[in-house]
């Protein structure tokens, strides 16, 4: 009877620690910005204590058409212990011939963070041109960037 209450024991603890192991995916985790890299989408990383994950990217209003836009989703999370600003008018889309592509006005993400808040959201964009894009924040007072390969959901 103790063999089989301590198997059991021992399998629960060995399941419980290989799903918990398995529960965090590399988009849990957070890095720090460094220069001149690019990030793959879905990948969070940290500009001057802004946590940021550019989740996707979809086509609005029709492919190839000269009015349609982009709508990016976009993750932050404020992990300093400062009130921060986030914006979309900081993030710049560029397409794959490396021309910036306006924003759209719409309701775009953007809002004053307390220390630990997280908000999740949108920034529209008009489409020039084809993607992949490269999607960068830049912080307006640290002039710290980090900057993403996103290609739009099939």
């Amino acid at each position: 009877m103790k063999k089989t209450i301590i198997k059991a024991i021992a399998i629960l603890s060995f399941l419980t620690i290989f799903t918990a192991g398995c529960a965090q995916t590399p988009t849990d985790k957070v890095v720090q910005a460094e220069k001149n890299k690019i990030y793959e989408q879905g990948q969070t990383v940290d500009v001057s204590g802004l946590d940021i994950n550019m989740k996707d990217a979809k086509l609005l209003d029709g492919d190839g058409k000269k009015d349609a836009v982009v709508q990016f989703n976009m993750k932050v999370r404020n992990g300093s212990a400062d009130a921060k600003v986030f914006t979309s008018l900081d993030v710049t889309v560029k397409n794959e011939d490396g021309k910036e592509l306006p924003i759209y006005a719409a309701e775009n993400i953007g809002s004053n963070l307390k220390a630990d808040q997280t908000i999740s959201g949108p920034g529209f964009y008009q489409v020039k041109g084809k993607g992949p894009f490269q999607v960068t924040y830049t912080d307006p007072d640290t002039k710290k960037s980090a900057t993403w390969k996103v290609k739009l959901e099939d």
